[in-house]
């Protein structure tokens, strides 16, 4: 029987939620990771990073949470970001054309950037030294 990891991070002057998962999702797993969609969601977390670089496969189960929770977390103004994936579970997520729905990123950083947080920065030192 294959276990998971996941752990949550919060980052609270951008609103990003990083989500590390480690280990192997598919339908044994897949409904601890749902549980950290719900947990997320319920309180209004709707800018999701999910770091992948520890999972070496993905099964229907998995893709499913990610694609089901996309309308609603995209209906709040946020995004389901993946990053890290490692090279089997990434030709899954192509060949699936996954690419259309949801944006790949080859680091965390990388998907942190896409949501702005290097021009929030710009924009509040801005404001803050205005000369």
């Amino acid at each position: 029987m294959e276990n998971i990891s996941i752990s949550l991070s919060e980052s609270g002057t951008a609103d990003i939620s990083e989500v590390r998962v480690d280990g192997v999702i598919d339908t044994l797993t897949a409904s601890e990771l749902e549980e950290v969609f719900e947990s997320l969601l319920k309180r209004d977390r709707y800018r999701i990073i999910v770091d992948l670089a520890g999972v070496d496969y993905i099964s229907s189960a998995g893709w499913g949470i990610f694609i089901s929770n996309i309308r609603d977390v995209r209906a709040h103004g946020g995004d389901i970001k993946l990053a890290n994936m490692v090279s089997n579970v990434y030709e899954i997520y192509d060949l699936l054309e996954f690419d259309n729905v949801l944006k790949a990123y080859d680091s965390v950083e990388a998907a942190r950037d896409d949501f702005g947080v290097g021009e929030q920065k710009k924009s509040r030192n801005r404001a803050t030294n205005p000369g």
